[in-house]
């Protein structure tokens, strides 16, 4: 009975332990993150924001404007022509086809608040500002 009691137990305890062994297989650390990553599709995905909470604008000459978006991102705008408006702004706005969403290689034109009221400027090139850029922005001097 004694013999019987102790084979029980060794089974149960034996069922539930967990497999020790080695089979074979190894986890795959970069197919994990490929696959459920919440970086990776971002940092691929366009940079796009919205225009219409342009937080911050900088002129740097004629046709270059620099804006941040209200996410953090900066980005640069290279206007078609020198827009005189600029130098007048008190709030500037992005707008593309009739939209507030902004993404690189968009045609897109930059609205200037004026005292004069709302003046329209036609913008030729919009790309994010990468970290290296930012950078060099941060250490250039103010004018």
């Amino acid at each position: 009975m004694k013999a019987l009691l102790f084979l029980a137990a060794a089974a149960a305890v034996l069922s539930t332990t967990a497999a020790q062994a080695d089979n074979g297989q190894r986890f795959d650390w970069a197919a994990q993150e490929r696959a459920y990553s919440n970086t990776l599709p971002r940092d691929l995905a366009p940079r796009c924001f919205n225009g219409q909470y342009v937080t911050g604008a900088n002129r740097s000459g004629a046709t270059t404007v620099y804006v941040q978006s209200n996410e953090g991102g900066i980005y640069r705008l290279k206007m078609a022509d020198g827009c005189a408006a600029m130098d007048d702004a008190t709030r500037l706005t992005v707008r593309s086809n009739g939209s507030d969403i902004i993404c690189p290689g968009e045609a897109v034109e930059a609205i200037a608040w004026t005292s004069a009221g709302a003046q329209t400027c036609k913008v030729r090139d919009v790309r994010h500002v990468t970290g290296r850029e930012r950078a060099a922005l941060a250490k250039a001097p103010r004018r």
